[in-house]
């Protein structure tokens, strides 16, 4: 028997190869995005999982609550770990770590030359417990002792590989051996591990004993309470049977304890190792956070993506059971039962899912390995070591199988054998044209969804690059500097201004939108009000306002000679202050966080400092040389002219700071790396949209295939009575037409609560309007005209001849 459904199976689909050839091609399709999408997710969700503490394991936050706003990081007071570690000692282990971004690194190759070498990432400050934490696997020395000494440091395999060129396994060869740091200070090896894996949260490749920190920020304050760098996190490894509201507590008593006169409201807070990645609004290593609309998104749209290739086979296979009504019929006849037509049709759709599944993971392991620039990281398939996928992949051929095969099965298997044997299975089946009809709309629903979706992304995003931010984010190039003397930056800022096009140069701690930010307090006297504002403080020179275009509207601007005891307030700032008239703020003095007392000398309109997700703070510009971190230039020119701005600076910094390698970034592209997860939600849409599109019309054929057959004698009636191609083609038409404009009416709604509640995450944002919906659905209509067109026009055109002399 099964030998006998195998062969019927294959007899048929090879007799039926566009058919066969349709369902494989749809449901591989389907499929093969659905794993790339499901795979993201699960990627996503193993994040720290391999750490053997995992449950135990936490990061402490800050809660700042001002007059103005609810501030909230991981960034830690230094002091706090010892605080904690003296007074709760039984509660568990505290281990600070201060991650930091693009460095240089240079050693000494075996000739005696020096090697300069970029690290973009991957480089931290560590206490000598962090190995008690967080799991590292090592190829050479001690973990209890590694971070032991002022200046040593752990280096990674691959790190070791591209400073030393070591592949043999010879780790004990750099044992001892300097790797100079920002031609700044020297750290020696003291141990080598393997690399971390990509899916961790604490991703280093070198880590430095924690109290070498203080060669490289000249701001570090060891004992300052109030001090708080983003970049400063304290992770916690909790003991044995401890639960966390005893920690809670711990935190409660230690801001009572430490900071009792505190008037900014801080407080600690207990944040889990599982949930550090899912918790973009506190700051994470390389920002590499993700919200949880980036995991119910892919799998929302895989699952759509799976019912709308389902929906292709059901409506393919009751298309082509019209040709099989009196195979039927004869099988009844001679004994066969409902049962083992369902049997047989079933596992005919169970040959074809087994083929489809087979497709789709080489083609979804293909995608894998090329998404990097999508997602940011490549992917692989490793069956044998994700056993959920393999259970995903079962569950999807179970249930593709049930869902595909089922319907058709039962509307076969349930034909009455007279009326199949007597050709009457077509009007038979004619009942079931609806259940087809409602499925094609279904998928319509899907895929204008999907595109109204993916032009809302691209709106907001358009909206993102074109919004007026409050300052110029156009030819300006911004470059670290490696140090802050005023004998390097002077011959640096006359260098460039001999480059013809060189209009503005600026030295400063950051520019006007930039994760590097200094967050204080300020308050005014005349309001007499209990606590302070919170504000973004910005340390730029008197070059900066005319560079990035931001506009003065009273006093004056910085100049040369100016201390920390002089500000110029930002329009928030004056609003706060409760002052309506710019120029009345001229000579007021504020209490500020940041070196005491200040007295105001300009004001400058408000700017966005960071994404437009959040709401525009205030600011307060001081001048100090001491901060200069950043430099930038503006220059005048077309995108032609950036390639030799670019070389003059290489050029002139070259000669200032002769070992230390250049680097630089574009203004206006930085700008746009706020929004990389928004970009790449945009991407998946776009690419998974259209795979929903071209699924949905290959349903859209069956449908007409359907159809088509289903009318031979109509239309063949119709021809011979006069009627043209045009009117014939007018029947498939307005079919499509209908069932089009039904998914419509039910996907816009729905689109439109789904992507409004998108965008109410974005204090800026566009507003949706009736074009959007209007796109989507001629997007829709010429696509699908386009997929039917040909399958209509070929059955518009048919010899009416053929058709009615068919019995």
């Amino acid at each position: 028997m099964l030998k006998n459904y195998i062969t019927t199976a294959l007899r048929n689909l090879i007799r039926n190869k566009t058919y066969t050839v349709i369902n494989v091609f749809g449901l591989a399709l389907g499929i093969s995005a659905a794993i790339v999408l499901f795979k993201i997710v699960l990627f996503e969700k193993s994040f720290d999982q391999h750490q053997t503490n995992f449950d135990r394991l936490y990061r402490f936050t800050t809660q700042t609550e001002s007059a103005n706003l609810v501030e909230m990081e991981a960034g830690i007071p230094n002091p706090f770990t010892l605080a904690f570690k003296t007074d709760y000692p039984d509660l568990g282990t505290p281990v600070r770590v201060f991650g930091i971004g693009q460095n240089q690194l240079t050693v000494t190759n075996s000739i005696g030359d020096l090697q300069h070498f970029e690290q973009k990432n991957g480089i931290a400050f560590a206490d000598k417990a962090y190995f008690k934490l967080f799991d590292y696997e090592f190829e050479l020395g001690n973990p209890a002792t590694a971070l032991e000494k002022p200046g040593s440091a752990v280096i990674s395999v691959s790190l070791v590989e591209k400073l030393f060129g070591i592949t043999d396994g010879g780790y004990d060869r750099i044992i001892g051996e300097t790797v100079r740091i920002n031609d700044k200070f020297d750290v020696f090896v003291t141990a080598v591990v393997k690399d971390p894996p990509v899916n961790s949260s604490v991703p280093f490749f070198f880590l430095i004993e924690y109290e070498t920190l203080k060669e490289i920020f000249d701001f570090y304050q060891p004992d300052s309470w109030n001090t708080i760098s983003s970049n400063g996190n304290v992770y916690f490894l909790s003991s044995e049977a401890v639960e966390e509201s005893q920690i809670k507590t711990a935190l409660i008593d230690i801001v009572k304890k430490y900071l009792p006169e505190d008037k900014s409201k801080l407080s600690f807070g207990l944040q889990a190792m599982k949930d550090i990645h899912f918790q973009p609004e506190y700051n994470t290593y390389e920002d590499a956070a993700v919200s949880s609309d980036f995991l119910t998104i892919p799998i929302a749209i895989g699952v759509f993506l799976i019912l709308t290739a389902c929906i292709n086979f059901i409506n393919l296979s009751t298309a082509l059971a019209i040709k099989r009504a009196k195979e039927v019929g004869i099988r009844k006849v001679l004994g066969g039962s409902k049962g083992q037509l369902v049997k047989q049709f079933l596992g005919e759709t169970f040959f074809i899912t087994i083929i489809s599944v087979l497709i789709s993971l080489g083609a979804a392991e293909l995608i894998m390995k090329n998404m990097e620039q999508f997602v940011g990281y490549d992917l692989s398939l490793n069956l044998l070591q994700d056993p959920q996928l393999i259970m995903i992949l079962v569950g999807v051929t179970i249930g593709v199988t049930l869902l595909a095969g089922l319907y058709p099965s039962l509307i076969l298997a349930k034909l009455a054998p007279v009326m199949a044997l007597k050709g009457k299975g077509q009007s038979a089946l004619s009942g079931n044209v609806n259940t087809r009809r409602g499925l094609v709309i279904f998928q319509f629903v899907i895929s204008q969804l999907l595109v109204v979706c993916t032009l809302v992304v691209i709106a907001q995003m358009q909206f993102f690059e074109k919004k007026d931010l409050g300052f110029r984010k156009t030819s300006i190039i911004t470059f670290p500097l490696p140090s802050n003397e005023n004998e390097k930056l002077e011959p640096l800022r006359n260098e460039l201004f001999t480059f013809p096009g060189i209009e503005k140069v600026s030295f400063n701690f950051s520019s006007p939108l930039s994760d590097n930010s200094i967050s204080s307090s300020f308050s005014y006297a005349p309001l007499e009000m209990e606590g302070s504002y919170n504000a973004a403080y910005k340390i730029v020179d008197e070059n900066y306002l005319d560079l990035y275009g931001l506009e003065l509207l009273a006093g004056r601007n910085f100049r040369s000679t100016d201390t920390l005891d002089v500000a110029i307030i930002s329009q928030e700032v004056l609003r706060l202050m409760q002052i309506d008239d710019p120029n009345e703020a001229i000579g007021k003095e504020i209490l500020s966080g940041f070196s005491g007392v200040k007295r105001v000398i300009g004001v400058i309109n408000d700017f966005h400092t960071k994404s437009l997700k959040e709401k525009i703070e205030p600011v307060i510009f001081v001048s100090f040389s001491g901060y200069y971190y950043e430099g930038a230039l503006r220059f005048e020119g077309t995108n032609e002219q950036t390639g030799k701005v670019i070389a003059a600076l290489e050029s002139a910094w070259t000669k200032q700071y002769p070992n230390v390698l250049f680097n630089y970034s574009l203004f206006s592209e930085s700008i746009m790396e706020n929004y990389e997860e928004e970009a790449n939600m945009m991407k998946l849409f776009q690419i998974f949209s259209g795979i929903a599109i071209l699924i949905g019309c290959l349903g859209l054929y069956g449908l007409v295939a359907f159809l088509a057959s289903q009318k031979t004698k109509e239309i063949g009636i119709r021809k011979v009575l006069g009627a043209s191609v045009g009117q014939i083609l007018n029947i498939f038409s307005r079919e499509l037409l209908v069932l089009i404009v039904i998914a419509f009416l039910i996907a816009s709604p729905v689109a439109y609560y789904i992507m409004d509640s998108w965008l109410s995450d974005f204090e800026y944002r566009i507003n949706m309007n009736v074009w959007v919906f209007v796109i989507a659905v001629g997007f829709t209509l010429l696509v699908a005209g386009l997929t039917t067109g040909f399958r209509s026009v070929r059955a518009a055109q048919a010899n009416p001849v053929d058709s009615l002399r068919s019995e």
